[in-house]
């Protein structure tokens, strides 16, 4: 791991006018409220004695609740601030509260943080997984609840990604911090692409993750293929969480192939550890239904992207139900990613219509029912927009702007023009569709004519009609947890015998039980409204 550059441990006015941690949380130690010097001492204390659900209360609700009493104006205290009423004999518990006191300032700066900041949490970073993947014998003592563990490993992609942008962005930054950014890139010494990749995995391999998961996938006890650090919890946790974090990764970079081959082993199972972390089941589901979208394979795609959407509706309740007055972060980042998913739900659905569940496809209709009309009129634009608008933000690791325009974008304007030379061939086949729904037979000549399709142009659309079909056919593909796809939610199959398509009707009736269970629960939405209130449901 890199050293620390000797320019970057100087706290001058250089960096304190910017933003530095001792400029942005300098207390005296009697100047802490002594609530929050208690909880310090008692967070340390529980992470000492590994108690998991205790630091799980103090991470979800302790910090955020002092957070919002006492730090909406200031920073919390620094380390060395922590240090004096802690003790200095615990190294992990300083390093996993500068864990949590830069996460929390890179959410408090509109504009991002400052070059120093980002810096200093990529060594806290380094300084942390150089703990847990040392070479000694035997795993570090330390136990941290799941939602905490999946926090690391998200922020450090995350802060990874924030930085891609940052550097190819010249407007994000003063002119003063080039210089520092120069050297930053000439030492490779921090966000490099190679270390971050190393980092993620080397928590794999110390886990043995992928070689535990192919055993409980084929029944075998995974203790038998791993060693002490990967039965671990720690270590188990990490590395699960770390394949997550790579699928992200390769998705930021374009790589959809290596990002589904990254999560093979690990199975859409409601027992899955990804489930007992929201942001973490909404993080998996976004990013292995968008690499599908981008492989063509529109039906897997919409299946997960429906799983997913259900599942934020069904936690989102739940969520407001526990905390009806109180802001989640975890909660606000699912916000924003589903209304990510409806966008890039209906790009699926407008190349590769089918049955959905009526709620989602309700609210489909209301969020982007004009866009998807005009998508299946084949409106280049509007696909265009849909993606835009749903797609992550992707990065380029090596682009880098000391000066000019922003071109953070670049990598977006690539991704975007791959996935439209795509579709183009695709554009015409939601019109097709609406052809063949009128019809039980009929001529391909007369279907040509119907698309204005002249004689040089016969074979192409011939062409463009076994595309159709392939696509169809498509939703018979065995899925990502190996189960096969309902054939009934095509409304559509046709098969074309010498010059004349015949056309099969598929359309099935409403299921009646989706349709008592969808006003179950509505009512059941209603009765808690009314309980809410103090209102007595009357009697019918």
């Amino acid at each position: 791991m890199a050293p620390r550059g000797d320019k970057f441990n100087d706290k001058d006015d250089h960096y304190g006018r910017r933003g530095s941690i001792s400029e942005y949380s300098d207390y005296g130690d009697d100047e802490l409220p002594n609530e929050v010097v208690q909880y310090l001492i008692y967070f340390k204390r529980m992470i000492e004695e590994k108690n998991v659900p205790q630091i799980q209360g103090l991470y979800e609700h302790g910090w955020p609740d002092l957070t919002e009493r006492f730090f909406n104006e200031k920073m919390w205290p620094d380390e060395n601030v922590v240090e004096n009423i802690v003790g200095s004999d615990n190294k992990l518990f300083i390093i996993l509260y500068k864990e949590l006191y830069f996460r929390d300032l890179y959410g408090r700066m509109s504009r991002g943080p400052t070059l120093a900041v980002r810096y200093d949490s990529y060594m806290n970073y380094q300084d942390l997984f150089a703990e847990i993947l040392s070479n000694a014998e035997t795993p570090i003592l330390l136990r941290l609840p799941n939602i905490w563990l999946w926090d690391i490993v998200d922020e450090f992609v995350y802060q990874f990604q924030a930085f891609c942008l940052y550097k190819a962005n010249p407007t994000k930054r003063s002119p003063e911090d080039v210089d520092d950014l120069v050297e930053i890139e000439n030492n490779q010494n921090a966000w490099n692409i190679y270390p971050v990749l190393n980092i993620l995995y080397s928590l794999l391999s110390k886990s043995q993750i992928n070689e535990q998961l192919h055993a409980i996938r084929d029944g075998k006890n995974p203790d038998d293929v791993a060693d002490e650090f990967g039965r671990n919890e720690l270590y188990f946790k990490l590395g699960y969480f770390s394949l997550i974090g790579l699928l992200r990764t390769h998705v930021l970079l374009g790589d959809y192939h290596q990002a589904l081959q990254t999560v093979e082993n690990l199975e859409f199972d409601p027992k899955g550890l990804y489930n007992t972390v929201p942001s973490c089941f909404v993080t998996l589901h976004y990013f292995v239904g968008f690499s599908h979208m981008m492989m063509r394979n529109y039906g897997e795609a919409t299946k997960i992207f429906i799983n997913c959407l259900l599942y934020i509706q069904r936690t989102k309740s739940l969520q407001q139900q526990q905390q009806p007055n109180k802001k989640n972060y975890q909660y606000d980042v699912i916000g924003k990613t589903n209304d990510q998913l409806f966008h890039l739900l209906s790009i699926c659905l407008a190349l590769q219509p089918q049955r959905i569940d009526e709620a989602i496809q309700s609210q489909l209709y209301e969020k982007t029912g004009d866009r998807m009309l005009r998508m299946t009129n084949g409106d280049i634009d509007e696909f265009k927009n849909a993606f835009q608008t749903g797609c992550p933000k992707f990065l380029s690791p090596t682009t880098v702007a000391y000066e000019g325009p922003n071109v953070s974008k670049e990598p977006l304007t690539r991704q975007c023009n791959a996935f439209l030379e795509g579709i183009e061939s695709q554009i015409s086949l939601p019109i097709l569709r609406g052809y063949l729904q009128l019809y039980t037979s009929l001529s391909t000549e007369k279907l040509a004519a119907f698309m204005d399709v002249g004689p040089d142009s016969y074979y192409t659309f011939i062409g463009k009609l076994l595309t159709f079909k392939m696509i169809v056919n498509e939703l018979g593909k065995e899925t990502h947890d190996g189960g096969d796809v309902d054939d009934s939610t095509t409304d559509l199959d046709f098969y074309v015998d010498k010059n004349m398509i015949v056309i099969a009707d598929t359309k099935v009736g409403r299921r009646v039980g989706e349709y008592f269970i969808k006003h179950i629960q509505k009512l059941q939405e209603v009765s808690e409204k009314l309980k809410a209130l103090d209102v007595a449901p009357t009697e019918s």
